[in-house]
């Protein structure tokens, strides 16, 4: 198994420096959230036995982590879709790719891509920037007319799928491979907790 400083440099000599650095930096930064929805997803989108089995051993607790990993996640995915600049500071972002590409066709692909990874995040932005991040009066209040969107396991997983689509355009044509994600996230976490918490149910 090669370094993170062994692989950084892989990408920088596959793709350029500017374009090979930040494809590295944005798959860490989103191997790091497609963890944390691995820990939701076994924790709370199982089944209702392992739901009801966390709410009899710790209730508030885990009520606690489910609300915390759901908003990490939108927090998540919202970032690595922010604008290529904030305040005048670059952004770790995949609107930040097109111009680093020189190649005609992939920047035409990866435009694309991101268009629909924007499009399929909008809620979670949304949520980012009057709930999370910020206590928008309106929307605390939940006045007429102002409702945050809707979010589900569904819209956060489609949102995911697209954000790694754009990576896999450049990882594809750069790289002439594809990434396994769900083979590089580890499984020693949440499931390994319920199982633990089922024997001792038990």
């Amino acid at each position: 198994m090669i370094s993170a400083e062994e692989k950084r440099n892989l990408c920088i000599q596959e793709m350029g420096a500017e374009l090979g650095a930040m494809y590295c930096d944005l798959n860490d930064h989103l191997l790091d959230i497609l963890l944390i929805w691995r820990q939701y997803e076994q924790l709370f989108a199982v089944d209702e036995k392992t739901v009801e089995l966390l709410n009899r051993t710790a209730p508030a607790f885990f009520g606690v982590i489910q609300c915390q990993l759901w908003d990490s996640v939108m927090l998540g995915v919202s970032r690595l879709t922010d604008r290529p600049e904030s305040f005048g500071n670059k952004t770790l972002s995949i609107q930040a790719l097109s111009a680093l590409i020189d190649d005609a066709g992939v920047k035409v692909k990866v435009d694309a891509a991101v268009s629909q990874a924007l499009s399929d995040v909008q809620f979670a932005r949304t949520h980012r920037n009057k709930r999370i991040a910020h206590n928008d009066l309106v929307s605390m209040q939940n006045r007429a007319g102002n409702a945050l969107p809707g979010a589900s396991r569904e819209k956060i997983r489609e949102g995911l799928k697209s954000i790694i689509a754009v990576l896999e355009i450049l990882n594809g044509h750069y790289r002439e491979s594809a990434m396994l994600y769900d083979d590089m996230i580890s499984d020693g976490g949440a499931a390994r907790l319920v199982a633990i918490l089922r024997n001792t149910a038990a």
